[in-house]
């Protein structure tokens, strides 16, 4: 089914298309159920099992959210979560879904491709492009229970490269990035690597990078892509409603720093689930959370801690002293 108008409530955007010079987005039927998997695709996969969605679909094109905007009942976001991939991103995803009235997308491919549709669309202004964004995520925040009470969107890592967008489409709505130890994350993608290190998913120029970079061994490009995501975000001058969190403040930084960031209030049973959450794989959370930074410094190479200090130090060490300097300044204002 294809039209103008907007599906009911409980129907959710699961991919989005260019038709000819438009972009339309289909939807499949949510229905009441939350939002708990780790990854939006896996979502969409349960979803598309049930009969209901094999039957009857719906498409609409971006311009009809748009104009549903202003007239839809809709959550506006409380967050946004950037990181640099295998840095404990998925795992606080997964403790804030699990609160009572929690919207949580998490990588969601919509949101992608409207983040990336200038590439089909050189002419789009920035302010449509903004105008874009809002409206797909507007989709995502509809309620579909009834007693939602806060809305927060994780990010592709490569998003950091799209800041600019976000932040002119959603200047007040605070936004966090997560890092982690450059070393242990480079070996965690030479072990499996992310979407995001394969460029016929993810092209090279997505990422700032020349296709000439890709034809380097894995590890030598796993950097560039690496750095290319920090480094918008090591090079700010202020982070203007940012958050810089290390993977080595985790768990305890969500309840103590992440919620009061994001205005999310804490609920009786906060506590408890986020103990659980904590205590599993976040990424399959039917296995227990082993802690693996040791093994991956162990696991490391010569070659590959060479590339990390050559390539990523420098970001790194740039992401460092702007968080431990906004720790110092938020400190002293409360003492003043």
């Amino acid at each position: 089914m294809n039209g103008t108008r907007l599906p009911p409530a409980g129907w959710l955007p699961v991919a989005a298309s260019w038709r000819d010079d438009e972009l339309w987005v289909d939807w499949s039927h949510f229905g009441e159920c939350p939002l708990r998997e780790p990854f939006f695709d896996d979502e969409i996969e349960k979803c598309l099992l049930r009969p209901f969605n094999r039957l009857f679909r719906h498409a609409t094109p971006i311009t009809a959210l748009v104009d549903g905007l202003e007239a839809g009942r809709h959550l506006k976001p409380d967050g946004f979560i950037f990181h640099m991939s295998r840095c404990g991103s998925t795992l606080v995803a997964q403790m804030l879904a699990k609160l009572i009235g929690s919207i949580v997308v998490s990588e969601a491919g919509p949101i992608d491709a409207v983040v990336n549709a200038r590439s089909a669309r050189p002419d789009l202004s920035e302010d449509e492009h903004a105008l874009w964004l809002r409206a797909i995520i507007a989709a995502f925040g509809r309620p579909r229970r009834g007693d939602e009470r806060f809305f927060v969107v994780k990010l592709d890592s490569w998003h950091t490269r799209s800041l600019a967008l976000f932040r002119r489409a959603f200047p007040d709505v605070p936004w966090l990035f997560l890092y982690r130890d450059p070393v242990e994350v480079l070996v965690s993608h030479l072990r499996r690597p992310g979407m995001q290190m394969v460029p016929a998913l993810v092209p090279a120029e997505r990422l700032g990078l020349k296709p000439s970079h890709a034809r380097q061994a894995p590890a030598g490009y796993y950097a560039e892509v690496l750095a290319a995501i920090c480094e918008p975000i090591s090079r700010l001058q202020r982070l203007d409603r940012g958050l810089l969190l290390d993977y080595r403040q985790l768990p305890a930084a969500v309840a103590s720093v992440v919620m009061p960031h994001f205005g999310i209030a804490s609920d009786s049973r906060a506590s408890a689930v986020f103990s659980d959450v904590a205590a599993h794989n976040a990424k399959a959370p039917g296995l227990a959370f082993a802690a693996d930074g040791a093994a991956k410094q162990a696991e490391a190479s010569a070659a590959v801690r060479e590339l990390a200090k050559t390539l990523l130090e420098a970001p790194y060490q740039r992401l460092e002293t702007l968080r431990l300097d906004a720790v110092t300044v938020s400190r002293a204002a409360v003492m003043s």
